[in-house]
């Protein structure tokens, strides 16, 4: 049994880093070159929501960046660049979260810092070797994970949409939640008219 460079566990059995053997334990996954596909869509670290509110989701993020560094040393707006250009303007991380994945990176000696430009070092080569993960099969990904664009963006939308909700409903002032039950019917009977729209469409 090898333990992952997050010191987490096993493997890298977290969703979006593919699943190797017996979920999590070493060897490459049985996805793309061991990037996967995790429960929130395509799994190569960009493709969840939240994009690593949850701790596993900052992992997923970072071994995305972590991959693409291989294309040459960068900041956090080039590598948010790489992302959208990789996947043909599908998706990108928040700046700030590639931020903080080039944090936990350095942490754990897979990259090196000066400054705000970060660069790969031996052991984080040797970690995407090992992994069977290249430029190219990171381009390649992005691509094909490009291709569920519009679905992450609805995904993200509602998602975001039921946060503030949220938010608002705990926390909120008596106008702002007054607001709130003004957009709740307006978003309620959006959301019913397209998914009656979508099963009819199923139908044919």
């Amino acid at each position: 049994m090898c333990y992952d460079a997050f010191g987490s566990g096993p493997g890298f059995g977290w969703p979006g880093f593919g699943r190797g053997p017996g979920h999590g334990h070493c060897g490459p996954g049985h996805g793309d070159s061991g990037f996967g596909f995790g429960h929130d869509g395509p799994g190569f670290g960009f493709g969840g929501s939240d994009f690593g509110s949850r701790r596993f989701g900052l992992k997923r993020v970072a071994f995305g960046t972590l991959a693409l560094l291989l294309d040459g040393p960068a900041d956090a707006a080039q590598i948010v660049e790489r992302v959208s250009a990789a996947s043909g303007g599908a998706f990108a991380p928040p700046r700030e979260i590639v931020e903080l994945a080039f944090g936990l990176l350095a942490g754990r000696g897979l990259v090196t810092l000066d400054g705000d430009v970060a660069t790969l070092s031996e052991l984080g080569k040797n970690l995407l070797s090992w992994r069977g993960v290249s430029s190219e099969t990171a381009h390649a990904f992005l691509a094909r994970a490009g291709q569920f664009g519009d679905v992450i963006k609805i995904r993200w939308g509602l998602v975001e949409l039921a946060g503030l909700a949220r938010k608002i409903f705990f926390s909120g002032t008596d106008e702002q939640k007054a607001k709130l039950a003004e957009a709740r019917t307006e978003i309620l009977t959006a959301i019913d008219k397209a998914k009656k729209s979508l099963y009819s469409a199923l139908a044919t």
